[in-house]
């Protein structure tokens, strides 16, 4: 292998690297894009399911009302 064929690999070499880095780059934001979208996705489950929990406990209430008729005697 002579110095041109080593500067050629090496070039070879460099190109791969740097297209290496942009696509990390590139994969490093799309996991932070992620990162952050589940992480509102969480939040909105979450009050989503304490919404859930205050109109269970409010309907569960409904049936305690005194507004029922007393049962019947014999």
């Amino acid at each position: 292998m002579d110095n041109d064929d080593i500067k050629a690999h090496l070039a070879e070499l460099e190109a791969k690297i740097a297209f290496l880095e942009v696509a990390n780059d590139e994969l490093d934001q799309a996991l932070l894009t992620q990162h952050q979208r589940l992480e509102r996705t969480e939040i909105i489950v979450s009050e989503l399911r304490n919404r859930l929990k205050e109109q269970a406990a409010l309907i569960e209430h409904l049936g305690d009302s005194d507004d029922e008729p007393p049962p019947p005697h014999y």
